[in-house]
């Protein structure tokens, strides 16, 4: 096992290492790309976050690729003394590689990018902006999903097809709105990459879940808010997630869904929820129960575990009456996955989508109307 480096200090990438802080050192934000086998990409993502208008740092952390993602790093480090390359002995997962990087950061703010994404090149500036104006811990843009193609001109917005402004985000809007009833299939707010101050994790011991290889942004998100995180959403300021031909064909095991029920019972036993916190975050847990549940009783049916399956139903009433059904749906050749009844994303032009928010106002709370039923079904 290679030894844990916090810093960039390794001497075969003397170049790569990050500026100590001066007194002429304006910069506010690190960029945090984690990597594995991204040689395809890593390039570009990087590229489009030095090329910020304001000053930033870039601080890579590489998973144990098995490809030239490395290399490539490497190559880009020598030519730039704000990109860091730090390498994990062994493949750890997203979240362990994440937290590596905060803890070498300088920075007072942090922002995170998927190794397949790219950003705008005035993102950051625009979000710092508002962070700055409406004091908070947390600003996250409506990302932009964009075809695998060269200079796409047009996409869709993640969560809004329409203007927002800045609207205030606490827990218990966060929580319903990464229940795929009330979203639609890919629009929870969980998929967002927001700026956070670093200063308020390290205050409340909040961290990426290493044991989380999916939702962890959920989970990081969900514990900043229940300990009252100002957090504002806004209009896209160009975080560009990429649509990947295979990005919608994984399917997940049992193992990897597990930790999200084990995330809101943690949230639950918080003393100090709201009626309204506790009832969002219970409707979140109920539609996790149900899909780590369906994937644990087939997995045990594969394996002939009739035991482990019959187990699968020792759940709340809820979450076994939705197996009971779904196996009936199932027996009857009828479709078992259910489809939300929001409509599919408006397709638009990104420099339209890009000028919404180029006059950001104070943040405000979103009108009633807005805020959907919270719920969920297997």
């Amino acid at each position: 096992m290679g030894t844990r480096r916090d810093s960039c200090r390794n001497p075969a990438l003397k170049s790569a290492s990050i500026p100590r802080k001066k007194a002429v050192d304006l910069t506010e934000t690190t960029v945090i790309i984690p990597s594995y086998n991204s040689s395809a990409t890593i390039e570009a993502a990087v590229q489009s976050a030095l090329a910020q208008t304001v000053p930033v740092n870039v601080i890579t952390v590489d998973d144990g690729s098995r490809d030239d993602t490395v290399q490539k790093l490497q190559a880009l480090a020598r030519e730039n003394s704000r990109l860091c390359v730090l390498q994990q002995p062994r493949n750890q997962g997203p979240s362990a590689a994440r937290n590596r990087a905060i803890a070498a950061a300088e920075t007072p703010w942090i922002a995170i990018l998927d190794a397949d994404d790219y950003m705008h090149p005035d993102r950051i500036r625009r979000m710092l902006q508002v962070a700055r104006a409406e004091s908070l811990d947390i600003v996250a843009d409506d990302l932009i999903r964009v075809a695998d193609a060269p200079s796409p001109i047009t996409g869709t917005r993640l969560w809004s097809d329409d203007p927002i402004g800045c609207i205030s985000i606490d827990l218990a809007r966060f929580v319903r709105e990464n229940i795929g009833k009330n979203t639609g299939s890919r629009r929870e707010l969980g998929y967002l990459k927001p700026l956070m101050r670093v200063g308020f994790l390290k205050t409340h011991g909040i961290a990426y879940d290493e044991s989380m290889r999916l939702a962890e942004d959920y989970d990081l998100y969900a514990r900043a808010l229940s300990a009252n995180a100002r957090f504002g959403l806004i209009d896209p300021c160009g975080y560009f997630s990429v649509d990947y031909p295979n990005s919608l064909s994984k399917a997940y095991t049992s193992t990897e869904l597990r930790p999200i029920v084990d995330t809101d019972i943690a949230l639950l036993r918080k003393r100090h929820l709201s009626r309204d916190e506790r009832q969002a975050i219970s409707a979140h847990k109920a539609l996790a129960h149900k899909q780590w549940a369906w994937v644990r009783l087939i997995e045990m049916t594969k394996k002939r575990d009739f035991r482990g399956a019959v187990r699968t139903f020792a759940a709340p009433p809820e979450v076994t009456m939705a197996l009971v059904l779904r196996l009936c749906r199932h027996a009857l050749g009828r479709d078992t996955i259910p489809h939300s009844g929001k409509s599919t994303p408006k397709r638009q032009a990104i420099e339209a989508m890009l000028a919404e928010s180029n006059e950001q106002v104070g943040c405000h709370e979103a009108p009633a109307t807005v805020l959907r039923s919270n719920g969920g079904n297997i």
